[in-house]
């Protein structure tokens, strides 16, 4: 579960955070309250979802990839604002220095 968490690290939380609540819907709520429905139709829901996802990357592709359009909004810019575009450096280092115990004093 916590190694999971490692391969969105250079994301916002923004990027999964939508999913939350529909997972939590579907697999908390609805299942507990609504068993029956749940069994019924959870799968074609599911499928529905993915099916939805692959049409939208389709148009996407065309729409926009395939013509060459760029649009910017901030869901595209913004993993290279701040920090994370730029390395933002609290301390440096003048020339011969570096971190971490010298040479000798090693315990």
């Amino acid at each position: 579960m916590f190694y999971g968490a490692i391969n969105w690290a250079p994301y916002n939380l923004s990027y999964m955070w939508p999913a939350v609540p529909i997972g939590w819907l579907s697999m908390v709520y609805t299942k507990k309250r609504h068993l029956a429905f749940w069994s019924k139709y959870n799968y074609v829901l599911s499928a529905s979802w993915s099916a939805a996802i692959a049409i939208a990357a389709i148009v996407i592709f065309f729409a926009l990839q395939w013509n060459d359009v760029a649009v910017s909004w901030w869901g595209n810019d913004v993993v290279s604002r701040g920090c994370e575009g730029s390395a933002c450096t609290r301390l440096t280092l003048l020339k011969g220095e570096y971190f971490g115990p010298r040479l000798g004093e090693f315990h």
